[in-house]
């Protein structure tokens, strides 16, 4: 015959479990546990819904670490009022647990057992609990003047049914507040709810993850045009810095047309993955183009076959005078010889003339005038050189049209190969199926080459189809662009000459007035140089009279 006091424990955990599945204590859970995205905050969660089904007294949660330990990130005890880890709790000074001893599993823990074998352990009595050390639960016990008794040890699974933590429960009360075993029914009970955890966990982890990995994959191939072009390298990575600079200093604003802006942190870290990708087409654009540091250049310097050419024009020059020298000197012309002597000083003097010239040319620069390019045309023009019996001129058309250009090392043809850097991205962030909250990025990346007034690349958007965060990005291309100190065809500017650049293109209607205002007034521009460009750049600014910018009001 079953003693009365157990059948009435039994009747009131029945009743205890019963007044617990309802319903919507279920879903109520169900959401708890599927809702929480946050990984310490999840771990903390699960403890106290387990504990709240069980009616549990205390109980704890660990996870695994990369060193195979049991790490306990909660520990809850209602009787000693005791709350460590979690989100609210206290630091928890406990030490690890290995599960491994001498390379051997270890036995004597029941969590690191449990984790070991992947056993559901249930102990009515921790005191008679052998194999297993106790020890430890003994003496807290006898410190705080606790009872430790019945315990649940049950390893969290995730969806491969690899063990990801362990939950620990100690001394499930009756409803008379007694504390009783863990009924098999309750075993099961605690276990789908403890496996609803860990598949939530296990979600949770695996979204870090997927965010980490795609995060770390915009990088990656920022650094593989990194490898590619170090200068261009070097903007893929300034450019996110100074665009979340510029959008947090835009949230930040209280007045003016964008004081209504907001960016939550999922906001700007979709626009960081779009600050790493704006530029992944170049990827694909021809190294002899990103890396064209001077006019002739293709896989190297043509400037020195036009110098080879120079000697050879030169030396043909003296043989030619010096033979004519020498007649005039057989014939006893003495006057003729000087005359030969000076015109052949004069002609080498202006062949280094030209030569310093189209060298100076070759280097590239902001602006060729007219007078440089009708020199270029008469140069090549005026001289000409035998090759294996056959004359050519100085120039070919194809050098002639590199050092016609006007701004910059580019040609024209070669600007529109660099333009089609924005077409390969489109097509690149086209096929990649972004999730929700990154689906902005593409719309980001895509904007920095737009302007506001329709004329600009790959789709020709005016302000009305552009983003805040697409403007600002097209700010922050273009200051970095001007400000860098390590491209190979110019100098690093000034800042009052990068803002009098940027201030013209808002005049056109090219740039975003309000977002200009904003970079200046916050001084983004001052805090970027600073940290990565040269502060020796930090020149003096005529804000009075800087073109495109209003003082917000």
């Amino acid at each position: 015959m079953v003693p009365s006091n157990i059948l009435k424990s039994s009747k009131h955990m029945r009743q205890h479990i019963k007044d617990k599945t309802n319903l919507q204590h279920f879903i109520d859970i169900s959401i708890r546990l599927t809702t929480e995205k946050n990984s310490s905050k999840l771990l903390d969660e699960i403890l106290q819904v387990v504990m709240s089904i069980a009616n549990s007294d205390a109980g704890s949660i660990y996870s695994i670490t990369s060193n195979k330990q049991l790490k306990f990130e909660t520990v809850i005890n209602k009787s000693l009022n005791l709350y460590l880890g979690g989100t609210l709790g206290g630091p928890v000074d406990f030490p690890n647990i290995d599960l491994f001893i001498d390379g051997k599993p270890n036995d004597t823990a029941i969590v690191a057992h449990s984790v070991n074998t992947g056993e559901v352990i249930n102990i009515p009595d921790v005191y008679d609990a052998l194999p297993f050390d106790m020890s430890a639960a003994r003496k807290m016990d006898a410190r705080t003047g606790y009872r430790s008794e019945s315990m649940l040890t049950i390893p969290l699974k995730d969806h491969e049914d690899d063990i990801i933590g362990v939950i620990q429960l100690i001394n499930v009360k009756d409803a008379e507040n007694k504390n009783i075993p863990f009924s098999e029914e309750l075993v099961t009970l605690i276990r789908s709810f403890a496996s609803l955890g860990a598949i939530s966990l296990t979600n949770s982890t695996l979204v870090k993850d997927m965010e980490v990995l795609f995060s770390t994959f915009a990088e990656a191939i920022a650094m593989a045009i990194d490898e590619k072009s170090p200068h261009t390298g070097g903007h893929c990575k300034r450019v996110p810095a100074l665009t979340l600079m510029l959008a947090d200093a835009v949230h930040k604003i209280d007045k003016g047309p964008l004081a209504d802006f907001i960016m939550s942190p999922e906001d700007r870290h979709e626009l960081s993955v779009a600050g790493w990708l704006h530029d992944c087409g170049k990827i694909a654009t021809p190294d002899h183009i990103m890396e064209k540091s001077t006019k002739l250049e293709t896989i190297f310097d043509r400037i020195e076959f036009i110098d080879a050419k120079f000697e050879i024009i030169s030396r043909d020059l003296e043989l030619s005078y010096q033979q004519q020298i020498i007649s005039a000197i057989k014939q006893n012309k003495s006057v003729e010889v000087l005359q030969f002597e000076r015109l052949l000083e004069t002609e080498l003097k202006q062949l280094a003339l030209d030569r310093a010239l189209l060298q100076r040319v070759n280097i590239g620069g902001e602006f060729l005038g007219e007078e440089e390019q009708a020199h270029i045309l008469r140069i090549s023009k005026q001289y000409s050189l035998k090759i294996n019996g056959e004359e050519t001129h100085l120039l070919t058309d194809d050098e002639v049209e590199n050092l016609m250009i006007r701004r910059g090392t580019l040609t024209q043809g070669e600007r529109e190969i660099m333009k089609r850097h924005m077409d390969i991205t489109k097509n690149i962030l086209d096929i990649l199926p972004f999730p929700k909250h990154l689906s902005n990025v593409a719309e980001y990346a895509l904007g920095h080459h737009e302007k506001l007034d329709g004329t600009g690349y790959p789709r020709g958007l005016t302000k009305e189809q552009m983003s805040v965060p697409a403007r600002l990005m097209a700010i922050t291309d273009i200051f970095e662009a001007l400000s860098a100190v390590d491209r190979p065809y110019k100098k690093a500017k000034p800042v009052s000459e990068c803002l009098n650049i940027l201030g013209n293109m808002v005049s056109n209607n090219h740039l975003d007035p309000d977002i200009f205002a904003i970079f200046i007034e916050s001084e983004v521009y001052k805090n970027y140089i600073n940290e990565y460009a040269n502060p020796e750049q930090l020149d003096e600014v005529d804000f009075d009279n800087l073109p495109g910018y209003t003082p917000i009001s």
